[in-house]
């Protein structure tokens, strides 16, 4: 009788525990928005399938530009500076397709390449760190057209970037919009000269004439002293979303001649931000860009309409080799998950997971990650790994 009872027992707090359980889902695991909307909650989870892609001894394993591109089937790019080519692999068999070689100087070349965007197999675009010149070319190698952009005043050419703070370029009829930093000497600019400056222009692709989009730097960035004032910008469904390296909001507008909103998308493991020293040793310096807390790449799912935006939590240092490592590859991160409205819908912290968030692509599996860490126990030097990982419910 007293081992039934203790059964009973047993099951009666089972189902309460359950009960229990089932509450706390309905409670947590679908909120809602400003319009009384359900928002159901979602969480980023590692699954089974990874990649791994065979490099030369050319290639680094950590990229630097990267970028997928979904056509008849999966191609991904990867960026070679060493070798100023752009390498394609065939997705279905991670291998090596082709490689896009280019001469720096002299005919049919396009500079160094620092960056590139691919509209389509056919259209891809290739920009150097410090020029106004944009080659167009194809998976031929062949240049088919050069654009000199007209910059703007005070603003710098184009700076496209697919891995640090995440601005690829976007193709709206025959304009291409770019991101653009303030031509201002960065240790003197004030907040409000910052305020004036745009984030990004279009550039028409038939005269190089460019327009500034009404899109500018927060009003009030550098009001309480200097931050590092670097973004990230991505072009959702019917949004331009930027994220700044210190600021909690996002901003945000339907159109290129709209001012920008913003809205608080604020990360559970960041709270505060920390001034710059401008005045600073080296080392201090340092120490700030590897352990300050910030905001780094903000990417558009557009297999899944959501946004994740990098998170790079405070951490501590210890030694002047942590210093130096942590300065290029984070200690922990999280991935702050949003809907199309930009309400923030989940957040996954890894911490003790040693992955590459800016070696990050997507596709309609979900998000794939590199485990190229230096510090990841399974880090293979030959290849390029990536982890997927899929987006559930909560």
């Amino acid at each position: 009788m007293g081992r039934r009872q203790n059964t009973l027992d047993k099951y009666k707090l089972y189902k309460i525990s359950g009960f229990i359980v089932m509450i706390l889902a309905m409670v947590f695991g679908c909120e809602k928005d400003e319009k009384g909307k359900a928002i159901v909650l979602k969480k980023l989870v590692q699954s089974s399938h990874s990649i791994r892609i065979p490099i030369d001894s050319l290639t680094d394993n950590r990229s630097m530009q990267l970028a997928y591109h979904q056509g008849s089937k999966g191609w991904f790019f990867n960026l070679n500076p060493k070798t100023n080519e752009i390498q394609m692999y065939d997705m279905e068999n991670k291998t090596l397709h082709k490689r896009l070689r280019f001469s720096v100087e002299g005919n049919n070349s396009v500079g160094r390449i620092f960056s590139f965007y691919i509209h389509k197999l056919d259209s891809i675009f290739h920009f150097q760190q410090f020029s106004p010149n944009i080659y167009l070319t194809d998976t031929s190698g062949s240049v088919r057209k050069k654009i000199t952009v007209q910059v703007p005043e005070m603003h710098t050419s184009p700076f496209v970037h697919l891995t640090y703070f995440s601005s690829p370029a976007v193709l709206v009829g025959e304009d291409l919009v770019v991101k653009t930093r303030p031509a201002d000497v960065h240790n003197q600019i004030t907040n409000d000269v910052l305020s004036k400056r745009h984030l990004t222009y279009s550039i028409n692709l038939n005269n190089g004439e460019t327009e500034l989009l009404s899109h500018k730097f927060p009003n009030n960035y550098l009001v309480d002293g200097y931050r590092f004032f670097d973004f990230s910008f991505a072009k959702g469904l019917d949004k331009w979303v930027y994220s700044f390296h210190s600021d909690h909001d996002l901003y945000y507008s339907d159109a290129r001649n709209t001012s920008l909103a913003s809205v608080t998308a604020k990360s559970n493991y960041i709270n505060g931000f920390r001034n710059f020293d401008l005045s600073g040793s080296r080392e201090e310096n340092y120490r700030y860009f590897a352990s300050a807390p910030n905001y780094k790449s903000i990417f558009y799912d557009k297999f899944k309409n959501v946004y994740y935006r990098v998170c790079y939590p405070e951490i501590e240092l210890t030694s002047e080799e942590e210093i130096m490592k942590y300065r290029f590859v984070p200690k922990m991160f999280s991935i702050l998950i949003l809907d199309s409205e930009l309400n923030v819908i989940g957040e996954t912290l890894f911490e003790k997971e040693k992955f590459l968030p800016d070696n990050l692509f997507i596709t309609e599996a979900g998000v794939y990650l590199s485990k190229n860490h230096p510090d990841n126990p399974d880090l293979e030097e030959d290849y390029l790994s990536f982890a997927l990982f899929e987006l559930l419910d909560l």
